[in-house]
């Protein structure tokens, strides 16, 4: 079992670089994994490749454009990859989805989910560093993950343990096949500690420390 100071140590390290963990926005055309996973090591997780987007166009040239996919950005708490919030056991997290250009895709629904670090079924180390993987080995069902419709932009996660820290996950997806195949510690996932401490109201979290 990992200590909390080791989780500290490699998320500072890892969300420095999160940012740089981007690709194309995919879309699903095969079933997700549905079983939970436990007591497995680093190695015995196993991911698919995310399938095509099923709107790829030909642009003449040989290569392919992918089609655009919809998403989403957690507003509160703020996400930063650089600044780790304290929060409470229960709060609310509150999202909105990105305006397209004309035309584009607008969410029709989301799957979201609280990772832990002692979450059995996905690796919590594996998350921070890799977060695709994360996406590989979900997508395109999102098994176990919680779906709302495209009007609810909030969560509500309750009576969290002081002594663990999380991940919170929020995808956009669309009725046309596509999901947001990019996860990012800027956006739409964010890495948090919780105190009993915390202030109630997570809206003072947005402020930076000074010297930041």
């Amino acid at each position: 079992m990992r200590t909390g100071t080791q989780i500290q140590i490699v998320a500072m390290l890892v969300l420095a670089f999160a940012a740089a963990s981007c690709s194309r926005a995919l879309a699903p055309t095969s079933t997700g994994h549905s079983s939970a996973r436990t007591g497995m090591s680093d190695a015995d997780l196993t991911f698919d490749p995310l399938p095509p987007q099923p709107a790829d166009i030909p642009d003449g040239t040989g290569s392919v454009t992918p089609a655009p996919s919809p998403s989403a950005t957690i507003t509160v708490p703020r996400p930063n990859h650089l600044f780790v919030p304290t929060l409470p056991p229960t709060f609310t997290v509150q999202w909105s989805p990105n305006v397209p250009a004309p035309g584009g895709p607008v969410p029709t629904r989301y799957r979201y989910r609280l990772f832990s670090e002692y979450d059995p079924e996905f690796d919590f180390i594996q998350l921070l560093v890799d977060p695709q993987s994360m996406l590989r080995f979900y997508a395109p069902g999102f098994a176990g993950w919680t779906e709302v419709a495209g009007d609810v932009t909030q969560a509500t996660v309750q009576d969290l343990s002081s002594s663990e820290k999380y991940v919170f996950v929020v995808i956009a997806l669309d009725d046309h096949g596509h999901f947001d195949g990019v996860l990012s510690f800027d956006r739409n996932a964010m890495f948090f500690h919780v105190s009993e401490a915390a202030a109630a109201n997570v809206e003072d979290t947005q402020e930076l420390p000074s010297g930041r």
